[in-house]
């Protein structure tokens, strides 16, 4: 595999003082520059992508409706990111609906219905399928019933996943469009695209948590696209992770758009 330069890591992570990693793919020629692409990170809303790819699939597949419909039940409502919980209870949702506030809105009831529907042990089977060594989903949104259970993932399970996503492989292609258009519609814009004209493009996803801050995606330029993950832990403050996603961000898209 050959080696990106887009960075001199010293210059990026001075004054961070959490534990960040960082992978750069560029798809097309399979060049790379990594930092800590192995280490593990609690996964926080990363996680939901595992979630869209395996209902994407099984709709690919024939073996899952996605106008199939689910109620919101009070029981279901869980806070956080999301727009369902201040809802009334009782609406009637399809699982593509679900699948979009799930990635849109990062909504944590959306995400759970799914995770319901769709099972914990067939998404980890997905993820196994996938390559994704260091993923796991042990629980669902905001369930803290068990301390020793979490969702974990690795920077470069992230750019695996999103290579796949890039690929469309397995999937419809009007599926795969759809789940573009999702994560082309990402309304959590305050890491990677924040310093971005607003004509970015960039299909991505964010997490986070209390010292932790991801966000991890694919930027498109014009005939260049490149895959990015930034995880971040153990900061001091959570701001410190946002500025650094938003550093790599804006070099992402000069070397996307870089004539």
């Amino acid at each position: 595999m050959s080696t990106l330069q887009i960075f001199d890591w010293p210059p990026l992570l001075d004054g961070f003082d959490g534990v960040a990693g960082i992978v750069l793919h560029d798809p097309d020629s399979g060049a790379e520059q990594a930092w800590n692409p192995d280490e593990r990170f609690v996964a926080a809303s990363l996680i939901k992508l595992p979630i869209l790819w395996r209902f994407y699939q099984q709709c690919s597949l024939g073996l899952l409706d996605p106008d199939e419909t689910l109620t919101v039940t009070a029981e279901a409502l869980m806070p956080g990111f999301g727009v369902l919980k201040s809802l009334q209870p009782g609406l009637t949702l399809r699982l593509r609906d679900l699948a979009a506030l799930m990635i849109v809105v990062s909504d944590n009831t959306a995400t759970n219905l799914l995770i319901d529907r769709l099972g914990i042990e067939p998404i980890n089977a997905t993820i196994r399928e996938l390559g994704l060594a260091g993923t796991e989903l042990q629980r669902k949104m905001y369930d803290y019933r068990d301390p020793a259970k979490n969702n974990y993932t690795t920077p470069r399970d992230m750019v695996t996943i999103y290579r796949t996503i890039a690929s469309g492989t397995g999937l419809e292609p009007a599926f795969h469009d759809e789940m573009m258009q999702l994560l082309l519609g990402q309304q959590c814009r305050n890491k990677l695209p924040s310093g971005l004209p607003r004509d970015a493009r960039l299909a991505h996803k964010t997490g986070d948590m209390p010292q932790i801050e991801h966000d991890a995606g694919i930027f498109f330029g014009d005939g260049r696209r490149l895959v990015v993950a930034v995880l971040t832990k153990e900061m001091s403050r959570n701001l410190d992770g946002v500025a650094l996603c938003r550093r790599v961000g804006e070099a992402a898209y000069a070397y996307v758009t870089a004539t």
